[in-house]
């Protein structure tokens, strides 16, 4: 598959470069996806400052926003942005195997998943089928999280829907060799 917009060249613009150089060593060179919108330099930045999943004093754990990333990003079909999240945060987040194919095949009903984990499966699940949250997810969500962890959890799994219709509408490549296939069914 050959992306629809090829990403901006080397030199980037100064406050693009900054950025770049601000990232984590191990995302360099830049991922496609940076490097795409990096085309529009304004739209760039308040696209990385949005990104709501690396706040300094986080109310959510890293496996609760991976558990619920993996899945929004599967619900997606986005496997680009799922892959890299799998490369790397799976083992820091904890998830084994099989819980790592449960984000694409099961549901949270899945046996691999404890009650916590259950819950952020189901909130990304009813935020994909219906931009929405049931009254018995809700009140599931406020006896395990803080109104402030329930925000971060909603701002995150919308910030994660835009990367999947980027990814996907633009026909990313995984990156190289930190991109992961689906797991098979």
């Amino acid at each position: 598959m050959t992306a629809r917009i090829e990403p901006a060249a080397y030199p980037y613009p100064d406050n693009v470069q900054a950025a770049f150089d601000r990232f984590p060593r191990s995302w360099m060179p830049p991922f496609r996806l940076f490097t795409t919108l990096a085309r529009h330099a304004e739209l760039f930045e308040r696209f990385i400052r949005g990104a709501p999943s690396y706040l300094p004093g986080s109310y959510v754990s890293v496996r609760q926003r991976e558990v619920l990333l993996l899945r929004v990003t599967a619900r997606c079909r986005c496997e680009y942005e799922w892959g890299m999240r799998v490369h790397y945060f799976a083992d820091e987040a904890g998830l084994t195997p099989e819980q790592v194919r449960a984000t694409v095949h099961e549901n949270a009903d899945s046996a691999c998943w404890s009650s916590g984990d259950a819950i952020l499966i189901r909130l990304a699940d009813e935020l994909h089928d219906s931009c929405g949250i049931g009254d018995e997810l809700w009140c599931a969500l406020r006896a395990a999280f803080s109104d402030e962890a329930i925000l971060e959890l909603m701002v995150m799994a919308g910030y994660y829907r835009t990367v999947g219709y980027l990814a996907i509408g633009l026909r990313l490549p995984l990156e190289p060799n930190v991109g992961r296939r689906f797991p098979a069914a």
